[in-house]
């Protein structure tokens, strides 16, 4: 149970571990092998191209992170109309069908039932809203019909 335990341990840390053994054979090429040493200039080389790679990665985690901070507006489109806006919008992080279709029951006029849109249940709203969460586009437009429109206060 014990050995069980410290491995886990171990696969929790293991970039730390990593880390901390790259350290420490860098440690031993400078004082047990010398500077000048072949192994000395591959390590500052080594060095150098993760330092360039790590912050690589960062920029581009920081693109991600702040792309998933972009609002997405909510529009109607009714047949061949201009889209029309629900003043409604949500964070891509936040981005789900239960998200949409709570802030729609926000603007619905009758409070005790539930809209219907025949939108919610076609597989094409799915990849609409999958588009959106993958950052293909920054809005998200509801085909739907006047006399589903009327279910809606957009005042």
């Amino acid at each position: 149970m014990r050995g069980l335990e410290s491995m886990k341990i171990l696969m929790q840390n293991r970039i730390l571990i990593v880390f901390g053994l790259i350290v420490v054979f860098g440690i031993f090429i400078r004082y047990f092998i010398g500077e000048n040493s072949f192994l000395w200039a591959l390590y500052g080389v080594l060095d150098t191209a993760s330092a360039v790679a790590l912050a690589s990665l960062a920029f581009l985690g920081y693109m991600e992170y702040s792309k998933s901070e972009n609002k997405i507006k909510i529009y109607f489109k009714v047949d061949d109309q201009e889209p029309i806006d629900t003043k409604l919008s949500i964070l891509r992080k936040n981005f789900s069908r239960s998200e949409v279709f709570g802030l729609l029951g926000m603007i619905q006029k009758d409070a005790k039932g539930r809209f219907d849109i025949s939108y919610s249940r076609d597989k094409t709203m799915l990849d609409a809203l999958h588009a959106v969460q993958r950052g293909d586009t920054d809005s998200f437009v509801i085909p739907i019909s006047n006399e589903e429109l009327m279910q809606f206060d957009m005042h």
